[in-house]
């Protein structure tokens, strides 16, 4: 009974190795065509939600694999199912952006 109700820490997790490498080049593509701003919005938004985010893309696996790699999909699925996944997303969309951007000169 003691792990019936257990939650995960608050606070950012990172992702394995190989579900890194995934959800960097995702994260790289957005900085690149400068979308950081909304998806950081996006992510936010349903940072209450993220467990049932990860599930529900589970559900969309068939339509996106006409898109997307179905394991690459579900690799992001998984991790999305964690609760620290959305704070480190956002995290890194916000370090890409800043390194991204020119430095500013006076």
């Amino acid at each position: 009974m003691r792990h019936a109700f257990a939650v995960e820490a608050d606070g950012a997790v990172a992702p394995h190795t190989a579900e890194r490498q995934r959800i960097e080049h995702i994260l790289e593509r957005i900085v690149k065509r400068e979308m950081a701003g909304p998806a950081i919005l996006f992510l936010e938004s349903w940072k209450p939600l993220g467990a049932i985010t990860g599930q529900s893309m589970h559900t969309l696996t068939p339509f996106v694999g006409v898109v997307m790699e179905p394991d690459a999909w579900e690799g992001l699925a998984r991790y999305m199912e964690k609760r620290g996944a959305i704070p480190w997303m956002v995290q890194r969309l916000e370090e890409l952006q800043s390194a991204a951007q020119p430095p500013t000169q006076p």
